[in-house]
Order: structure tokens, then sequence, then C-alpha cells
């Protein structure tokens, strides 16, 4: 130890590092004055680790054990007891202070009366009727908007001319002047063949008359 008053060396124990000082009465220094990490480095050597506290009891309302660690505030109930209990609490702040929201419903289409809604859900706008009727109409428009024409080209087998055909249908094979040509001359065919149907069916009327008359008169 040199006299008091006078600066000294030593070696720090935690960075083993030379560090300068006064000397005092008393303990001398070990560890760096001007450095703050080997202080703190050391009271983390030489400090003792705290006792882990575990703590175990029995739950309030059932033989479970709980198991506990820390010094927080003391857990009574486990868990599956903490979550009937407050289903327990709830149905009985319910049945005693709980007034449910009524709301008449009508719809906004035809005005039909559609009854109470009960609770703060979102209230029904049309009945059953008007909402297909909505539906539908929603649909057409949608289709409107993004129906695209289709246009195909066709060419008839009666007049081989090269015509257009809109829409997603069956393709044609003959054109409407000449479908409704064909159309004409079958049933001006129809028509003579109905004739000539009802002209042998009137012979042979005719016949079957005559020959029961001759039967008669053979018979007389």
């Amino acid at each position: 130890m040199g006299e008091i008053g006078k600066t000294a060396a030593a070696d720090c124990w935690v960075c083993n590092q030379t560090f300068t000082y006064i000397v005092k009465k008393g303990r001398q220094p070990t560890r760096c004055q001007d450095n703050p990490a080997c202080q703190k480095l050391y009271r983390k050597m030489v400090r003792k680790p705290k006792p882990r506290v575990v703590r175990e009891h029995k739950c309030l309302d059932c033989d479970t054990m709980i198991t506990q660690t820390g010094k927080g505030r003391t857990v009574l109930r486990c868990q599956p007891c903490k979550t009937k209990l407050r289903a327990e609490q709830n149905a009985t702040y319910r049945e005693t202070a709980y007034v449910p929201l009524e709301r008449p419903q009508t719809c906004t289409d035809c005005g039909c009366d559609m009854g109470i809604k009960t609770g703060r859900g979102k209230l029904k706008q049309r009945c059953d009727d008007c909402q297909k009727k909505n539906h539908n109409r929603l649909a057409r428009e949608s289709a409107k908007r993004h129906y695209k024409s289709v246009v195909r080209k066709y060419t008839c087998t009666t007049c081989n001319n090269e015509f257009e055909q809109t829409g997603r249908g069956k393709l044609r094979k003959t054109c409407p002047e000449c479908k409704g040509k064909l159309d004409t001359s079958n049933s001006l065919d129809n028509n003579g063949d109905h004739m000539e149907f009802l002209q042998t069916l009137m012979k042979e009327k005719e016949d079957q008359d005559n020959l029961d008359a001759l039967m008669w008169e053979g018979m007389q």
C-alpha cells in the first residue's frame, strides 16, 4: 500500500486491465473505477440467484392440484372451473339485468310485415318473394352488363349463300327465306294429300252404299 494521497496502480479482477487510483484509508479498490461495465459485471458475478418460488394448492371447486410459480396472486380455480364459473355468472346476469332488443321488420319492396327481430343483428330487408324477384333482377342486370354477343357465319344448303347468325344456339343450315319457302311448299303438299285422302274416303263410302243397295234388292 502506498502513502495516503498518492496515486497507485493495480490490476482489475474483472477485465485484467491496469488502472490507477488515489490511495485512501481503508480497503483499496480492486476494479476499474472509470469503467461502469466492470462494476456491472462484477455485481452479476457475486450476486446470489434467487430461489424459485413454486406453490401447489387445490382448486376450490374440484380436486385438481394447481402448480403456480412466482410471487403473483394465488390462482384459486383451474381453467375448466374458471370457464364454468364465468358461464354461470353470465347466465345469472342475463336473467336479472339483460333486456333483449326487439325491432319490427317491414319489407322495403311490398311493405308487408315480417314479424319482430330479436337481438342486435341486421334487419331483413325483403320478404321471401321479393327477395327472389330482386335476385332475378340483379342477375338479369349483371348478365346484360357482361354479355357479349356471338356472331357466326353459316352457308345455306338451299341457295348456297353465306349468312350471319347471332347467339350461341345451334348453327343454322337454311336461311330464313329458304325455310319460309320450304314451309309453304310443304303446307301445299300436305293440303293436296289431304284432299286426295278425303276423295278416296268419299268414293269408298259411295261404293259401300251401292253394295248395300244391291244386297237389299236381292233379298226382296
